[in-house]
Order: C-alpha cells, then sequence, then structure tokens
C-alpha cells in the first residue's frame, strides 16, 4: 500500500512540474499573442497551448516514472520547452516578412522557415520525450557496468 501511494505521488510530482511550466508556457504565449498580432486571439493560442500541455504533462509524466527519472530531469527538460516556445512565438510574431520588398516571391532564411514551419511547434514536444529515454539508457548501462 505504501510502495502504491509513493508511486502514485511521483507521478502526480512529475506531473505538477511539468504542467505549471506548460500552463506559465500558455500564459506567456497568449500575452505574446494579443501584444503582437493584429487578430488578438490570445484566448484560442492559451486554449490550444494549454490542452496541448496538459496532454503532455500526462504521457511525460508517465515516461518519467516509468524511466525512474528524478524531478530535476522533469523540471530540466520541461523548462527547455517552454523556452523555446515562447522564444518561437515570439519569433513569429517580431520577424519580419518584406512581401512588398520581395515582389510577393517568398525569399524566406533558414531561420524564418524553421520559425513559419508547423513541424518546428509539433516536434517540439517530442525532444523531452526522446533526451529522457535517451538519458535513461546511458544511465541504465553506467550502472550495469
Amino acid at each position: 500500500m505504501i510502495k502504491a501511494d509513493r508511486m502514485k505521488a511521483t507521478i502526480a510530482q512529475h506531473f505538477f512540474a511539468s504542467c505549471l511550466c506548460m500552463f506559465l508556457t500558455a500564459i506567456i504565449c497568449a500575452y505574446l499573442q494579443n501584444k503582437y498580432s493584429v487578430d488578438r486571439v490570445g484566448i484560442l493560442v492559451f486554449a490550444l497551448m494549454s490542452i496541448v500541455g496538459l496532454v503532455f504533462s500526462i504521457t511525460f509524466a508517465f515516461l518519467q516514472k516509468k524511466l525512474k527519472q528524478n524531478i530535476k530531469n522533469t523540471v530540466i527538460l520541461t523548462s527547455i520547452l517552454a523556452i523555446y516556445l515562447v522564444l518561437l512565438n515570439y519569433f513569429y510574431h517580431v520577424q519580419i516578412n518584406d512581401y512588398i520588398f520581395l515582389g510577393w516571391q517568398l525569399k524566406f532564411t533558414f531561420l524564418q522557415k524553421i520559425i513559419n514551419s508547423a513541424y518546428s511547434f509539433w516536434l517540439a514536444y517530442l525532444v523531452p520525450f526522446i533526451i529522457s529515454f535517451f538519458y535513461a539508457k546511458i544511465h541504465t548501462k553506467t550502472l550495469l557496468n
């Protein structure tokens, strides 16, 4: 009984750590949307980021528990993801797209292509999973040797 309670507490700790970080990210991204965007749909950005962050937090908490990772690892990986998402959102709104001067020929730089790509947003959520998985594999190999 005590072991099951500890397991639930650790999953809850992983969940709350990542959920808090994703919730703060959703707030900041919604603020940036309202501040820099023309259409001012920050509430929709907040809803989307909150739902995606909630799904991410649940699955990442279970993975962290399954891989027997500590809370520090969860906080570091979700903080890296949060910083990336905020910077991606900021650069999306602040970048200069001079369509008039380009004659409507889209000549984006590599950074602009990354910022405007939908893949850069959705694939970012896979990075903490991949890093955590590889960290666990490396950590278990060093313990066995």
